[in-house]
C-alpha cells in the first residue's frame, strides 16, 4: 500500500452579537446572543513534521508565526507586552489531555468578523483553531464541549476576566440565550423574527481594561455589601456606586423581560427595540463604554428608521447593533439600506446586515467554491423526439438529459460541464440526480475527473407525482446533505447548461451573485427568452427581481437602459445558511406546481437579501429540446 496523503480540510466558526446582558455574563447572569453570518475559517494541511505554521493573507504577513509541538513546554503564551497567545495555550491544554495530534499542520486563516469590534473575532478564532486540531488529533467532542475547551484556553488559563458568552455563541451557534442556571449552560431560542444591522466603528478599543473596571468594580460592591444585588442598601454607597448597582439590576431585569418575550413569541420589534434602546443608555451612562462615534452611529439608525440600537462586545469603541422591524414576516430592504446608509455616513464605520447563523463547522477535505448541479429532472421536453433523426432519438430517450454523449469520444455533456467548474476554480461539485437514474453516479465512479470531488444526492419523487417536486428542493436537499458546506457560498448552476467561459470563475469573486446574461448574446432562438427569467437590476447593480417566464410586455419592461435584456440561467452564488433559508421558504408553484429555485431567489431578494448582478455575455450551450442536441453535439466535437 503507498503512502497516505496529509490531510486537508478546513474549519470554521461565526462570530456573534449580544442584544440583552451585556456586560452580565462574568457576573453570573444570562445574556441573550446570536451567530451571525460573519465567519473565521481555517484552512488545515496537515504536515509531515512536527510544526504548526499558521499565516493571514487578509491580515498580512506580520500575522504569522510556528510552533514545534515538542517545545511547548519552553513557551510562555503571554508575551512580554500582555499579549496572550491562544492559540498556544490550546495547544499546551491538548497536550496535558493527551489530545495533541501527532503532526504538525499548515493553517491558513481568513475571516469576515470585525476584529478588536466586539463581535468575538478571537473566540471564533479560537473555536474553529481547536475544531482542526479535533479533526487531526481524532478528539472530536460536542459543539457545547468545544466552547468549554474554548473558555479554558482564552479564560480560564489566563486568569482573565469574562464570561463564557462569546465561545458558547461561537461554538453552538443560533439565537441564544446563555444561562448559568441551564444544564448545558444556554437554551437554544426561535428564530428571531428581525433584521439587524450591524456597524463597525473601526475605532479600536481596551478590552481588558474595560472588561477589568466593569467587572471588578462592580464585584467589589457586591462582596463588600452582602453578596446579594437585590438587597444592597444603595442609600449608603456612594452615587456612582448605587448606579452602577441598580444599572446592574435593570440591566438583569431587562434580559429576563425579552427572554421571556422571545420563548414565548409575545412581542414586537418596537417593544424589543425600546427595550435595546434602554440597555444602551445604562451602557453609555452608567458603565461608560460607549463613544461618540458609536453614539453617532446609533442615532442615525434610529433616525433612518431602526427602532433599537446599542453597542455590544466590551465598549471603548467597537461595534453596534440595530434592530429592523419586518413587514408581515418580510424584510423592509428600503429601510435596511437607508439604516445602513446612515451609519456609514459616520466617518470610517462600516456597516453589515447579519443574520442568525450556525456554529462550529468541523470541515471536510479543503473546500474551494462548491458548485451544485442541478440534473435531477424530469427533461420531458427532451423526450419529445419527432422530427429529428433516430440515432438522435435513440440517445434522448435512454439517457439523462445531462448524460447526453456530446463530447469528443462520446464523452457526457455532464462531464465536460464538471471539468470546466473545476479549470475556473473548484474543487468540489454536489450533483443532484433522479431516483431512476441509473447512468450518473456509475459513470462517473468509472471515470473520475482528476482534481475535483464529485459526490451525489438522490431527489426522490414523492407518492402521487411523477417528477421531482423541483430545483428549490433539489438544492434544499443538497445542502441538507453536505452540511459541511455551511460557511461557503455555494454555487448553483443546471446540469443541461454550459455557461461561457470564465462564467464560474467571475461568480466565484462574489459572495452572494447572479450572472445576468445578455439575452441576445447567448446564440439561443429569440423565442427562448420567453423561457427563461428576466432580472430586474437597480442601479446600484443589485437584483430587484426575477421574472419567470415573462411576457412580451413584461420583457420590454426590464430591458436595461443600454438596450440590453438580462435573463438568469440559474446561475446563483449565495452563502450557504441564506441560501438554505431561501429554499425551504419557496413556496410551491401554481403553474408548474413545483419549488422553483428562481422564485425562492426572487423571494429573498424582495425580503431584503443583497444580491450582486454580473453582467455577462457569451453563448450558452441548452440541452432542453432534441433539436439542442444536434446542434451541441457539432459544437463540442
Amino acid at each position: 500500500m503507498g503512502p497516505i496523503a496529509n490531510r486537508k480540510f478546513t474549519v470554521s466558526a461565526p462570530g456573534r452579537v449580544c442584544l440583552f446582558g451585556e456586560h452580565q455574563d462574568y457576573l453570573g447572569m444570562p445574556s441573550i446572543v446570536m451567530a451571525i453570518n460573519l465567519r473565521c475559517r481555517i484552512e488545515i494541511e496537515e504536515r509531515d513534521d512536527r510544526l504548526v505554521c499558521w499565516s493571514s493573507p487578509k491580515l498580512g504577513p506580520e500575522y504569522s508565526g510556528q510552533i514545534d509541538l515538542d517545545d511547548l513546554h519552553n513557551l510562555e503564551p503571554t508575551l512580554p507586552n500582555g499579549e496572550q497567545n491562544h492559540k498556544l495555550s490550546a495547544l499546551i491544554l491538548a497536550e496535558r489531555r493527551g489530545e495533541l495530534p501527532l503532526k504538525g499542520w499548515n493553517a491558513t486563516i481568513d475571516s469576515d468578523i470585525p476584529v478588536k469590534a466586539g463581535c468575538s473575532s478571537s473566540s471564533a478564532l479560537l473555536v474553529a483553531w481547536i475544531a482542526g486540531m479535533q479533526r487531526l488529533s481524532g478528539h472530536l467532542t460536542s459543539s457545547k464541549e468545544l466552547a468549554d475547551l474554548a473558555f479554558e484556553a482564552e479564560v480560564t488559563y489566563f486568569d482573565a476576566p469574562g464570561g463564557n458568552m462569546d465561545q458558547i455563541a461561537c461554538a453552538v451557534g443560533g439565537p441564544l440565550r446563555v444561562d448559568p442556571s441551564e444544564a448545558l449552560g444556554y437554551k437554544e431560542l426561535s428564530s428571531i423574527d428581525f433584521d439587524f444591522v450591524l456597524g463597525d466603528s473601526n475605532a479600536p478599543k481596551d478590552t481588558m481594561g474595560i472588561l477589568r473596571r466593569c467587572k471588578f468594580d462592580r464585584l467589589d460592591i457586591l462582596e463588600e455589601n452582602g453578596g446579594v444585588w437585590d438587597t444592597i442598601n444603595t442609600g449608603k454607597l456612594s452615587p456612582e456606586d448605587a448606579e452602577k448597582v441598580l444599572g446592574t439590576i435593570r440591566n438583569r431585569d431587562l434580559e429576563v423581560e425579552a427572554a421571556e418575550m422571545l420563548v414565548s413569541g409575545d412581542f414586537s420589534a418596537e417593544v424589543i427595540g425600546e427595550m435595546m434602546n434602554e440597555h444602551h443608555s445604562i451602557l453609555r451612562d452608567v458603565l461608560k463604554i460607549s463613544t461618540d462615534r458609536i453614539e453617532a452611529m446609533c442615532s442615525g439608525a434610529l433616525e433612518a428608521g431602526a427602532v433599537g440600537a446599542k453597542i455590544f462586545g466590551s465598549g471603548g469603541g467597537g461595534c453596534m447593533i440595530a434592530l429592523v422591524p419586518r413587514n408581515g414576516g418580510e424584510s423592509d430592504s428600503a429601510t435596511i439600506s437607508k439604516v445602513m446608509k446612515a451609519i456609514e455616513n459616520v466617518d470610517g464605520a462600516i456597516a453589515h446586515h447579519v443574520r442568525s447563523e450556525p456554529g462550529v463547522c468541523w470541515g471536510e477535505n479543503s473546500v474551494n467554491n462548491p458548485v451544485v448541479i442541478l440534473a435531477a429532472g424530469a427533461s420531458s421536453r427532451m423526450k419529445k423526439v419527432e422530427g429529428v433523426a433516430s440515432e438522435v432519438a435513440q440517445e434522448v430517450v435512454s439517457r439523462p438529459k445531462a448524460m447526453l454523449r456530446v463530447g469528443e469520444g462520446g464523452v457526457p455533456f455532464l462531464d465536460l460541464l464538471i471539468r470546466r467548474i473545476k479549470s475556473e476554480g473548484s474543487t468540489d461539485v454536489v450533483v443532484v440526480i433522479n431516483e431512476k437514474d441509473t447512468v450518473t453516479e456509475p459513470y462517473f465512479k468509472m471515470n473520475p475527473v482528476e482534481g475535483v470531488r464529485v459526490s451525489f444526492v438522490v431527489q426522490t419523487i414523492p407518492e402521487n407525482r411523477i417528477k421531482p417536486l423541483g430545483t428549490a428542493e433539489a438544492v434544499q436537499v443538497a445542502l441538507e446533505q453536505n452540511l459541511h458546506l455551511n460557511g461557503h457560498s455555494i454555487v448553483v448552476c443546471n446540469g443541461d447548461n454550459m455557461p461561457p467561459e470564465s462564467s464560474f470563475a467571475e461568480i466565484f469573486k462574489e459572495e452572494c451573485a447572479m450572472l445576468a446574461y445578455d439575452a441576445s448574446k447567448l446564440g439561443l432562438p429569440d423565442d427562448r427568452v420567453s423561457a427563461f427569467a428576466v432580472v430586474s437590476i437597480d442601479e446600484a447593480g443589485c437584483i430587484l427581481d426575477i421574472i419567470e417566464k415573462p411576457t412580451k410586455e413584461e420583457i420590454e419592461k426590464y430591458t436595461q437602459e443600454d438596450g440590453v435584456v438580462r435573463v438568469s440561467m440559474n446561475t446563483f452564488r449565495m452563502p450557504y445558511s441564506e441560501m438554505i433559508e431561501a429554499v425551504k421558504n419557496c413556496p410551491m408553484s401554481e403553474v408548474r406546481n413545483e419549488r422553483e429555485l428562481p422564485v425562492a431567489v426572487g423571494l429573498w431578494v424582495k425580503s431584503g437579501g443583497i444580491m450582486k448582478a454580473i453582467p455577462f455575455a457569451g453563448e450558452f450551450l441548452d440541452l432542453t429540446h432534441p433539436s439542442d442536441f444536434e446542434f451541441v453535439l457539432n459544437k463540442l466535437q
